[in-house]
């Protein structure tokens, strides 16, 4: 059965410490300790001590921070952990969150910036020209000569597609 064994006869120390840990039930039958009604009441006792004593310590802890943070004063080292980051903070400069700095951004060059940094151009790059003119091949590396480097697209012109040439005229109304 659970909870009930026999013990066969072992060395007489052993056999001294082994049955300090049963206790006969009247019947011959050695049942172990924690297995009786008294055991039981140890454990469930134990159990519920420890559960008591770290509820009182994680409340009352935290009553104890909370006083000492609305005085003014930094909560105690065995207490400050039960506190969010935000009650902290009040009375705790190394707990505040951290000011966003805005500033404008300086560009890397000759004056300011890393060295060998990226130099930004004084005037925008070609295909970016206030007169909207679209840029050319130079003729270098067997590019076409006057050739542009823009998709038709961009400059208001579509070419026919084959037969998924677009319908004529303007699209429909809606």
């Amino acid at each position: 059965m659970f909870g009930k064994t026999r013990i066969p006869p072992l060395t007489p120390a052993v056999d001294k410490l082994i049955r300090r840990q049963y206790v006969d039930d009247g019947r011959g039958h050695l049942i172990w300790f924690w297995y009786t009604r008294t055991g039981v009441i140890v454990k469930w006792s134990l159990f519920l001590g420890i559960t008591s004593l770290l509820a009182f310590y994680l409340i009352f802890g935290r009553m104890h921070a909370k006083k000492r943070v609305r005085a003014g004063l930094k909560p105690a080292a065995w207490n400050g952990w039960l506190l969010s980051r935000q009650e902290r903070a009040g009375v705790d400069p190394r707990y505040a969150w951290p000011q966003a700095q805005y500033s404008n951004y300086q560009q890397p060059g000759a004056n300011y910036g890393p060295p060998g940094a990226y130099g930004m151009h004084a005037m925008p790059p070609p295909v970016y020209d206030p007169n909207n003119r679209p840029p050319m091949y130079d003729g270098a590396n067997g590019a076409p000569m006057g050739g542009t480097k823009v998709d038709p697209v961009q400059t208001g012109v579509e070419p026919a597609r084959g037969e998924y040439a677009p319908p004529p005229g303007p699209p429909p109304a809606r």
